[in-house]
């Protein structure tokens, strides 16, 4: 029988569901979208029925639930869980809490109790989430009742909310008729064959927000501090995949370090952390900088090469919610890009807890009063935390063979580091390449470190202090065996290894027998007699190369092992373009010759960085546009802008002389006269690149993100874009240079909005540039352009790693785009014939490599194969490799149940510096 009901005639409560529901044995419900409807789900009639299942729907990206579909036996249970964590994720229901209060908290709880109590007492309760993938978003509702009276089925527009059915003006037909029965339990049955059961994962969750509370003051927090309070609902720990493993490893770590030292304030964490490129070095970082700014009153700075500071800053602002500022010629630049200018004589009034500051301040004091100035008062003040981000610039002149076992010349950021590990509790340094010429760059590092710590190398005539021979590094690479426990132990007392992973734990009952504290760090060669013999047995089995100050304060972990041991789910990157460079016509021939001959004509005169003489050449490489408006502005002895990579802001190559200008004006002649004939060639191959086929699709249909390393060429190819493929273009570039190609116009748009369109679907062609795009993911996007190849390759690794945060798993093609003519193509074949062979030794491409290059490119010496197996031999003989970080972590993140107020940690961060 058909009977119709309207909650403008009767309650829907009591007139049906109410009846329906009570005495239920079985119900079948077609809920609505799982986001908006999960809230909704606990109705409190479904604790008396002995079977209930709901089926949601959500949004997914149809790559990654393909991929899901694919896997089979614990594979598929783990991509299962990935994606459902995303779901989670998108829903932001932590801000449904924090919105709705208390009767949200109730539900929460509710729908837990349901949850972790099916399968009890022969109850059954799950709910299923199918992705819109499957059939298209699901916005019809219904269901299937089983009762006393029988089997009845109804359709509408109510959701199980208590407003739906008693508040809301909803509809609903039921038809207790066999067939209409029969035709609902259908459309519910293929819905729930489609659906994902809900993971641990969101289980956990409910039960977390049903009982979360707040902690709402940072005191409170102090009294007990942890991380999971602070960083549980960051933005990070609620989009797409929150914190990985390894990162909440690192930050547990160097937290709990620091805390070891709180009443020391010459002491604290001191760590090395040298992952590979693309695990999220940068956020790791972020969050220690976050929990210690939260705990204690002293500022924080953060060092970092100049091109990284925007990067830095977007970072922490996006992901971490930190408020932070940059120092930007003769001021500070906040997070919300407001500038404050230094103060006379107070260069080093930054405007919150955490100051970043570019390294090239530092390189290039010498020449400029205003940034000795700053170095001198930044040297002046004490912090709770320094972290040096790419630290391997931070290196000894004396590198080479024949001196290199000598006292260290020090360069400017060597004594800058020096000094500043004085001034400073905590001190974390980063690079993936710790080791490139030798492995006392690392030595060097771990000094830099250890100033007024000892627990990092000892006391000053230990062991591990004597660097003026080969003995230590023989060690640590196995090359040199110590096998008596006599003579490792005159290693291991000092520093006394700590309890920092699961094969120093004897350690601890070492420090027992010794009545030493956890903060003790040096112990004499008697003491050796004192330890228990069960102790000694078990420091016979250690080795020293396995347990020794470079594994205690190095943190380094590869990709490849993470993935390998299932820490990280495997990313597909499969390569284009690498087989066909983009043919140069004999104008752009011989543009790239006249932009070689100007940066070896400049290197004549001018003593500044590779970097700035090279900078033409790597435009022109980029577009044709980007190299005719750096040729303009040269010609016009204007400043280069800030994708001029230069760390030498004191060094200048102005004025040109009349040759050099003679160069850039046959230059600017053949770019114009090319332009005026023909498009750029790179544009040209992008758009057949967008118009080809990747496994059944183009590349446009799957969405692309175009990476470029100049906002010249970036701008000037959505511009190129827009007139060639019917497409709304993106460009994610710095504050207020964002822009939207949409309708032949273009608007000027926030980049959280470019992003959101991205995720939602309606963006399906972003261009970044390489300052800008921290923290952009191809969630909604499938495969990445190369518009140019940086010189250092290591940047292209950080590009995939950016790309490959937001998927799950799949196969993401990615090509890159090169001339057959110019300096990019010759450093590509230097290169591309050992990479390999290099990134086995070094982990990836290091930065000498390329500025040897540069150097002998300036001075006209060309380099063959040969040359660079000349360039790595001494590392190919005797390759040092720094151990790999095995993690271990305790804490549950994801499960914590108390939470900082956000607001709260907000405003402590943004204490100026006094």
């Amino acid at each position: 029988m058909l009977r119709r009901y309207s909650s403008r005639r009767a309650s829907l409560h009591k007139e049906f569901l109410q009846q329906r529901l009570t005495g239920a044995t079985r119900y079948d419900r077609i809920a609505g979208y799982f986001q908006s409807s999960l809230l909704e789900l606990a109705n409190e009639e479904f604790t008396a029925i002995p079977r209930v299942r709901i089926v949601c729907n959500t949004d997914v990206n149809p790559d990654d639930l393909r991929t899901v579909r694919m896997a089979t036996g614990r594979r598929r249970e783990e991509l299962e869980g990935e994606l459902l964590r995303v779901v989670w994720n998108n829903g932001h229901f932590s801000h449904l809490v924090d919105v709705h209060g208390a009767p949200a908290q109730e539900r929460f709880s509710s729908l837990y109790r349901l949850l972790t109590s099916s399968g009890k007492e022969g109850r059954l309760f799950e709910i299923r989430v199918v992705p819109d993938a499957e059939f298209g978003f699901v916005h019809g509702k219904g269901g299937v009742i089983e009762g006393p009276t029988g089997t009845t089925s109804f359709i509408g527009s109510a959701n199980d909310s208590a407003n739906a059915w008693a508040k809301n003006y909803e509809l609903v037909w039921e038809d207790d008729q066999s067939e209409s029965v029969a035709w609902i339990q259908e459309e519910f049955d293929a819905l729930w064959a489609k659906g994902f059961p809900l993971s641990e994962f969101i289980v956990k969750q409910l039960g977390r927000l049903g009982s979360r509370t707040v902690i709402e003051h940072v005191d409170g927090w102090r009294e007990n501090p942890k991380p999971e309070p602070v960083l549980a609902e960051v933005p990070t720990a609620t989009e797409l995949f929150g914190f990985w493993d390894h990162q909440k490893y690192f930050i547990n770590l160097a937290f709990n370090e620091h805390l070891k030292y709180k009443g020391d304030s010459q002491r604290g964490a001191r760590f090395l952390l040298a992952d590979g490129v693309g695990l999220g070095k940068t956020l790791q970082l972020g969050a220690v900088a976050k929990l210690i700014g939260t705990l204690d009153p002293l500022p924080i700075l953060i060092m970092a090469p100049k091109t990284l500071l925007p990067q830095w800053q977007d970072e922490l602002w996006l992901k971490l919610a930190i408020p932070s500022a940059r120092w930007e010629t003769g001021g500070w630049v906040t997070e919300r890009e407001e500038y404050h200018p230094a103060l006379p004589g107070k260069a080093a009034n930054c405007p919150r807890k955490i100051g970043i500051v570019s390294t090239s301040v530092v390189t290039s004091a010498p020449l400029s009063e205003r940034n000795a100035a700053l170095t001198e008062q930044l040297l002046g003040k004490r912090f709770s935390c320094v972290i040096w981000d790419e630290a391997h610039r931070v290196r000894r002149a004396n590198l080479s063979k024949n001196n290199v076992y000598d006292l260290p010349e020090k360069k400017l950021l060597y004594k800058f580091a020096e000094q500043l590990a004085g001034r400073t509790q905590t001190m974390l340094l980063a690079t993936a390449t710790p080791v490139q010429l030798h492995p006392m760059e690392l030595w060097d590092l771990l000094s830099i470190l250890s100033v007024g710590n000892p627990q990092v190398l000892g006391e000053p005539y230990g062991r591990w202090r004597k660097a003026d021979g080969p003995e230590i590094f023989d060690i640590i690479a196995g090359r040199l065996a110590v096998g008596q426990l006599y003579d490792k132990w005159q290693y291991w007392r000092d520093p006394l290894p700590a309890h920092l992973d699961v094969k120093t734990g004897v350690f601890d009952w070492v420090r027992a027998d010794l009545d030493l504290k956890p903060t003790d760090d040096q112990a004499t060669p008697a003491d050796l007699d004192r330890i228990d013999d069960a102790r000694k047995i078990e420091l016979e089995f250690l080795e020293l190369a396995d347990i020794n100050p470079f594994t205690q304060r190095v943190i380094k972990r590869s990709r490849d092992r993470l993935e390998a041991e299932g820490k990280l789910v495997k990313i597909e990157m499969v390569p284009f373009g690498d087989g066909q460079p983009i043919l140069a016509s004999h104008s752009m021939e011989q543009a790239f010759e006249l932009a070689e001959e100007f940066a070896r004509t400049l290197n004549q005169r001018v003593k500044s960085a590779g970097f700035i003489k090279t900078l033409l050449q790597r435009r022109v490489g980029s577009s044709l546009l980007a190299g005719l408006k750096t040729t303009k502005k040269m010609l016009e002895g204007r400043d280069l802008d800030e994708d001029a990579e230069s760390e030498d802001e004191g060094e200048s190559i102005y004025p040109l002389t009349e040759p050099e200008k003679e160069i850039l004006r046959r230059l600017e002649q053949h770019l114009l006269k090319h332009l005026e004939r023909e498009p750029d060639p790179k544009f040209e191959r992008v758009v057949d690149v967008l118009n080809s086929n990747f496994e059944s699709q183009t590349w446009l249909e799957r969405g692309v993100l175009i990476f470029s390393q100049y906002y010249d060429s970036a701008h000037a190819l959505a511009d190129y874009l827009t007139k060639h493929i019917d497409e709304s273009i993106g460009l994610y570039a710095n504050s207020s240079a964002s822009k939207l190609f949409e309708g032949g116009k273009v608007h000027s748009i926030k980049r959280e909005l470019l992003t959101e369109k991205v995720t939602q679907g309606r963006l399906r062609l972003l261009i970044g540039t390489d300052a800008a795009s921290t923290g952009l993911n191809l969630q909604r996007l499938g495969g990445l352009i190369n518009l140019d190849l940086p010189w250092n390759p290591t940047l292209l690794e950080q590009r995939k790693g950016r790309v490959q945060r937001g998927t799950i798993a799949k196969r993401i093609p990615f090509y890159n785009m090169r001339y057959d003519k110019g300096a990019e193509q010759q450093l590509f074949t230097v290169l591309s014939s050992r990479i390999q062979e290099i990134t086995s030794i070094f982990g990836t491409i290091p930065d000498f490599i390329v500025d040897l290059w540069v150097d002998d490119m300036l001075d006209n010496k060309r380099w063959d194969e040969n040359t660079l197996l000349t360039v790595i031999s001494d590392q190919r003989q005797n390759p040092f490799v720094v151990k790999e970080t095995t993690e271990s972590l305790e804490a549950d993140w994801d499960g914590t149940t108390e939470v900082l107020n956000s607001n709260d940690a907000y405003q402590e961060l943004l204490n100026p510096w006094s």
